[in-house]
């Protein structure tokens, strides 16, 4: 139920997306071309992060750790992690499962989509600030584990103010994305 729960709200975000690009196509107004990229801008990193997390869930199955599925009522994050049951190898690939999803969103949107109008563009550079955000907090993360720190350990080191600190880089990072593209 929980994979239904994610593929009909990523179907409903594209949804969204591609009635708001067609209106910018179809109309050649400039408030629909606006909003079809901000539109594009919220639903690449919406995607980017549900898939993220879908990565952080493959990753830690693949090494055979233990991280069950939460009932459909939550949202993210979509597993629990047993730090108890799970060793450093299943941390280790979570970590990179997630990071390599969202990298991988990014590779796909942009190979996959004609980059001709400024909601495309907007869908991957959205797609591309999320990753530069969970990159940026979970590599450190990542390498700090490998290097034998524990895991509980390395979650710790994240710096307080985070989320604020990283967003900027993923905001500018989509920014950046989305001028070069």
């Amino acid at each position: 139920m929980v994979v239904l729960r994610d593929v009909a709200l990523l179907a409903a975000l594209l949804s969204i997306f591609a009635a708001a690009e067609t209106w910018a196509t179809v109309s050649g107004l400039a408030l629909a071309s606006v909003l079809s990229a901000v539109d594009g801008l919220l639903v690449g990193a919406a995607i980017g992060a549900m898939l993220h997390e879908w990565g952080h869930f493959v990753g830690v199955r693949l090494a055979g750790g233990h991280a069950p599925l939460k009932p459909i009522g939550g949202f993210l994050p979509v597993f629990d992690f047993d730090y108890e049951k799970n060793d450093a190898r299943a941390f280790d690939w979570m970590g990179i499962g997630g990071n390599l999803a969202d990298i991988g969103v990014v590779l796909l949107l942009f190979f996959a989509l004609p980059l001709t109008s400024p909601g495309t563009e907007a869908l991957v550079a959205g797609a591309f600030g999320f990753a530069v955000f969970a990159g940026a907090i979970e590599f450190p993360v990542i390498q700090k584990a490998r290097a034998g720190m524990p895991p509980t350990q390395a979650l710790r080191t994240i710096p307080k103010g985070f989320a604020r600190r990283y967003t900027r880089w993923g905001i500018a990072a989509a920014f950046a994305a989305f001028v070069i593209l």
